[in-house]
């Protein structure tokens, strides 16, 4: 099996680094080169869209918004689409998308008999680097084995939540409640620092209890630490943040919680701190208190 994979950012490298570990062989394009370098290094194939459209069995991509997942497939200047001998069986798309943007790159694949499977992922850098990725997915029924054995280096689960557009849907639900818990820590935080709390020692004091969740394990130590090196950057989540309130008014629904914590990464973000962790908004809860 060949792979292309077009996206080598904070989730990208890693992917490809495990893909390469089970000796898959890879095809890598992105407009950073010192990326490309990297997973060069480890095995991958610095590769041009046109022979990745040409080679590759599977193509996945891990890009920042869905304007460059359609530009890359078929709007932009240099696409694949843009080739009449397109090798790929698959597309699938890892990146952080609105279900409608999913249906519409779904439609225009399947008119040149590209199945495209809407496969947003959790968990992070530290589970990319790990491969144990949590995949939601949009496919048809028939088809999930066939993106299991594709993804088996890079995840640890890949389930099937509907048809296309029904991943990017979970994504969203799924940023909903990390963001506003990572909020909902940081205040949590502030307060304890307010009152000089030891805060490795509350740490374990409530990670056992009904407190306790993943975004704690993962986030929570960074707060103490103060180290705010991206896993996951204020400026990605602000855009899934964007799309689930775009998404909500589609189907006029009021979400007034996200909107509110969307306000606050906004507020960050226009401070220059877009490309810090999103543990990092516990600044701006630290900003509105005179910390």
């Amino acid at each position: 099996m060949k792979i292309g994979f077009i996206g080598l950012g904070i989730m990208g490298k890693p992917m490809v680094k495990n893909l390469l570990k089970e000796n898959i062989e890879v095809l890598v394009n992105d407009i950073n080169k010192e990326s490309i370098e990297e997973v060069v290094r480890y095995g991958a194939k610095d590769s041009t869209i046109q022979t990745i459209s040409n080679e590759v069995d599977y193509l996945i991509l891990s890009l920042p918004n869905g304007a460059i997942v359609k530009s890359v497939l078929y709007s932009g200047e240099n696409n694949i689409l843009n080739n009449n001998k397109i090798n790929i069986k698959g597309v699938i798309d890892t990146s952080s998308l609105t279900p409608n943007e999913s249906l519409e790159i779904s439609k225009v694949l399947g008119e040149r008999e590209i199945k495209y499977f809407d496969a947003p992922v959790s968990g992070g850098e530290p589970l990319a680097i790990s491969g144990e990725l949590s995949v939601m997915v949009g496919c048809d029924e028939n088809d999930l084995n066939e993106i299991k054995n594709v993804l088996n280096p890079i995840a640890n689960s890949v389930v099937r939540v509907g048809e296309v557009g029904s991943g990017s849907v979970v994504k969203l639900a799924n940023q909903i409640i990390v963001n506003t818990n990572i909020v909902a820590l940081s205040e949590a935080v502030v307060l304890a620092k307010k009152f000089n709390i030891d805060l490795n020692g509350m740490y374990e004091a409530i990670r056992g209890g009904l407190a306790g969740s993943s975004v704690m394990e993962a986030k929570f130590p960074k707060m103490i630490k103060e180290d705010y090196k991206p896993g996951g950057t204020l400026n990605i989540n602000l855009k899934d943040l964007k799309n689930v309130n775009s998404t909500a008014d589609t189907v006029g629904l009021t979400l007034p919680l996200s909107s509110l914590v969307k306000e606050f990464y906004k507020s960050e973000v226009s401070h220059g701190n877009g490309l810090n962790d999103h543990s990092g908004i516990i600044k701006y809860i630290e900003k509105i208190n005179n910390m």
